[in-house]
């Protein structure tokens, strides 16, 4: 064998150890770029239903201030006398005190109010609770009486998304003046 004969036989052991080693970086890329996509679909399904909660919790928000709004006795609070209103007509939600913990998961299991309207793809239909807050005189600068009323009710929502460990609570503060 001449020498140029051993020189050949010798690189063709190179390029299937060069072409092993790229085969191992290209497998290497492939699985991280996966596992990078994987990643990614988990994010958008978690924000999907992050936002499904939210928009029910919202939707449980407007059906409470409807409530609210369209019962006859909720302006007739007598300066804070009375701390509750009743139940409304409609449904047997009931108008509760401004002591509830919403930490506690047992209030919204037993005393919440359930939303009555369309659930879109939520675990749990959402729930609300309506408080009185306080009703306290105003001084109306040139009333013949001189002093209004003015009620103020704490509506706390929370909505559920598809995966039961999605959820959202809101907040918001109704304020109705010229209370009796």
């Amino acid at each position: 064998m001449t020498r140029e004969t051993t020189q050949k036989y010798r690189q063709k052991g190179v390029v299937l150890a060069v072409s092993l080693i790229m085969l191992v970086l290209i497998t290497l890329l492939s699985v991280s770029a996966m596992r990078t996509t994987v990643m990614e679909e988990r994010m958008a399904s978690n924000a999907r239903n992050n936002n499904i909660a939210f928009q029910m919790a919202e939707n449980a928000q407007r059906e409470a201030e409807g409530l609210l709004a369209a019962s006859p006795n909720a302006k007739d609070i007598s300066l804070g006398s009375s701390q509750n209103i009743g139940s409304f007509s409609s449904t047997s939600c009931e108008v509760v005190f401004d002591s509830i913990d919403f930490f506690d998961q047992l209030q919204w299991d037993t005393k919440a109010c359930n939303y009555t309207g369309a659930s879109v793809g939520g675990s749990k239909l959402p729930q609300y609770f309506i408080e009185f807050i306080t009703a306290k005189s105003l001084v109306v600068i040139g009333s013949v009486v001189g002093t209004s009323a003015e009620c103020l009710y704490r509506i706390t929502s929370r909505g559920y998304g598809p995966d039961s460990n999605s959820q959202k609570t809101l907040q918001t503060t109704y304020r109705f003046s010229n209370c009796s």
